[in-house]
């Protein structure tokens, strides 16, 4: 190793505005040792399918990653890397096969994810929050309140010192370059003392120098006491020596184990003689590529598939076994070290539940505040196209002539709010599900606990646009003049405005972007056919008329009527001899709804809200296990 392995680093700073600094070992809180062991790792894909369809990824590999090291997982593209990363991690359980253990025990998994972090490849993070709100938020929710807020300022400024994010703290994600948000992404997880850290391609998107100081990081953070297991593409001869310890996989095998200066007298124990001046990783990748020959079956015999560790620098003899290879035994917990090491026992989330949902209640309204779509787009849509309505409709309210021209307008309304309230939600949700996964799969917080924020959070905006829209058009088309009148067309068309936006939640937790978008709109017709203003109850065939009352949009529209033409609303004014809609209650027995009820309207919309809002937490929660 180089002077990385020192016990002072002199990091070079991220970029050129930031100033060197030096970290030292000590400011680095020690934290749980674990050691990671896993044998036999199978994982196969297509799994209770047709055998035909089933791809076997991963063959019964083993291997173990002592902490204190920083570990290259390597391999061609195909080879099974990021498969492995993402089972040791606990990102993925189905089609697997095998053990995983922490210190010689199997490996609890809910236990785990608390003493673990996962940094994806690329960096899932929210837009529109700043580094410091994010890493503020972070320390909430991964300390807990059993950590004094003068120990949480404590953390967040050294981490963001360390990671050289002290001069972006008000800048904005959106802002940041790769290498700022690859700092952020590990900066965020690295806030509670995790004992274990994997990053899939952590250098991936980054220049030559970022790449090297983010390496030279996670060396130092491993040299804290932590376990840092990373997949990276091909690294420079220069960034090789930043590792500790090398895993090498060909078709699913393990074909090398060991130390980063053991490598090449492995292979030449195999009559595989790097050139010189090669890399030695090109020249792993070339020999796991095929340009050999078909030298695989001896290199993964030669390590056991992982289950040996290659130690010995001198060439070995022709017996592999005992010359240059020494036998993993089972994972144990050193002598020097026993003090240092906690069994793995019942774990729940850092932050009691109501903290989750303040803390994530409060970064969600700062996020919708921030996000063009949520907020001034849709306040703009909201106002414009109801002066436009107005213009379209001016002063048809009180005319007993234009009663069905009304009826349309009302029914456009509920037509209007429910696709404003739907189609931000339906569009952008699917985005941030990725950045949901990868803090609940990092145990930030409970999914109830960020379902419940996100639904609170929601609540203000689907009443404040609505109310916009409603009171221009309720003005310009001089509908009656009524308070309460407006409170009741006001509460319906919220209570849209809420069923829509649950709708869009559905759809956005169930599926991707261009499939939530088409079935959400697809799955409205049948209840837009069935709301009683296209077709009304009586001409409804027998065998379909149940069909009504499971659809909202009747509600929606008998809601509306009944606020404007019901409760013994006075006649309507007439400018011909004869009006046949001159009194309201004409107009709702043309539309079967004088025995209607407006409270029932309401309740209809309220159980509805239930149910899709219900319906989205269960379908984020399937998604959820689906992906893992």
């Amino acid at each position: 190793m180089d002077s990385t392995g020192m016990d002072e680093i002199k990091l070079i700073g991220w970029n050129s505005s930031t100033t060197p600094m030096l970290l030292q070992r000590s400011q680095i809180s020690q934290p749980t040792l674990l050691d990671l062991n896993f044998r036999d790792l199978s994982y196969t894909t297509g799994k209770g399918k047709r055998r035909a369809s089933a791809k076997t990824i991963l063959h019964q590999v083993s291997g173990t990653f002592k902490s204190g090291q920083l570990i290259a997982v390597l391999g061609p593209s195909g080879a099974g890397k990021t498969s492995l990363m993402n089972i040791l991690a606990g990102a993925k359980k189905t089609g697997v096969e095998g053990r995983v253990e922490i210190n010689g025990s199997e490996r609890k998994l809910k236990t785990f994810r608390k003493q673990s972090a996962f940094i994806t490849q690329e960096d899932h993070l929210l837009q529109d929050l700043t580094v410091e709100e994010y890493v503020v938020a972070a320390a909430h929710l991964k300390l807990g309140n059993g950590v004094s807020e003068s120990e949480k300022k404590s953390t967040i400024e050294h981490v963001m010192k360390i990671l050289g994010l002290a001069d972006s703290r008000q800048t904005r994600v959106s802002h940041l370059s790769g290498g700022e948000c690859k700092r952020l992404s590990i900066g965020l997880e690295i806030i509670n003392n995790p004992s274990i850290l994997f990053l899939d391609e952590p250098t991936s998107g980054l220049d030559s120098s970022s790449t090297v100081q983010c390496v030279a990081l996670l060396g130092e953070i491993a040299r804290s006491g932590r376990t840092v297991v990373t997949t990276i593409h091909q690294p420079s001869s220069r960034l090789l020596g930043y590792f500790d310890h090398l895993y090498i996989v060909a078709g699913g095998f393990c074909i090398y184990q060991g130390p980063v200066r053991h490598l090449v007298p492995y292979f030449q124990s195999m009559n595989l003689n790097c050139p010189s001046y090669h890399n030695p990783i090109d020249f792993a990748m070339d020999v796991a590529c095929g340009q050999y020959g078909n030298v695989l079956a001896d290199l993964v015999s030669g390590v056991k598939n992982g289950q040996l560790n290659f130690q010995n620098s001198s060439k070995p003899s022709s017996s592999h076994d005992t010359q240059f290879c020494n036998e993993i035994e089972d994972v144990s917990i050193p002598e020097g070290r026993k003090k240092g090491v906690k069994r793995q026992g019942r774990c729940n989330y850092a932050a009691p539940f109501h903290t989750q949902v303040i803390v994530l209640l409060g970064r969600t309204w700062r996020t919708i505040c921030r996000e063009k779509m949520l907020t001034t787009m849709r306040l703009a849509a909201h106002t414009l196209i109801g002066l436009l309505v107005g213009m379209l409709f001016w002063f048809i309210g009180n005319d007993a002539n234009a009663i069905l021209s009304n009826a349309g307008l009302l029914f456009f309304n509920q037509l209007f709010i429910l696709f404003t309230s739907l189609t931000p939600t339906v569009i952008t949700f699917p985005l941030e599900r990725k950045v949901l996964f990868r803090e609940h799969l990092n145990h930030w917080y409970s999914l109830k606990a960020y379902y419940l924020a996100k639904t609170l959070a929601d609540i203000p905006f689907q009443m404040i646009f609505p109310t916009v829209y409603l009171v221009i058009v309720y003005l310009m088309t001089n509908q009656p003049m009524s308070m309460d009148r407006f409170a009741m067309l006001l509460v319906i068309t919220i209570c849209m405005s809420l069923v829509g936006q649950g709708v869009g939640l559905l759809f956005g937790a169930a599926f991707n972007i261009k499939l939530a978008v088409f079935l959400a709109l697809s799955c409205l017709m049948p209840f837009m056919v069935f709301s009683g203003f296209n077709a009304t109850y009586d001409s409804i065939p027998y065998y379909l008329k149940g069909l009504i009352y499971v659809s909202f949009f009747h509600y929606s529209f008998e809601g509306s009527m009944l606020s404007v033409y019901g409760f013994g609303r006075p006649f309507l004014a007439c400018s011909q001899v004869y009006c046949q809609f001159r009194n309201p209650q004409r107009i709702l027995e043309e539309f079967n709804m004088d025995q209607s009820s407006y409270y029932w309207s309401v309740i209809g919309l309220l159980v509805f809200f239930l149910v899709v809002r219900v319906a989205g937490y269960f379908a984020l929660r399937f998604k959820l296990k689906n992906v893992m």
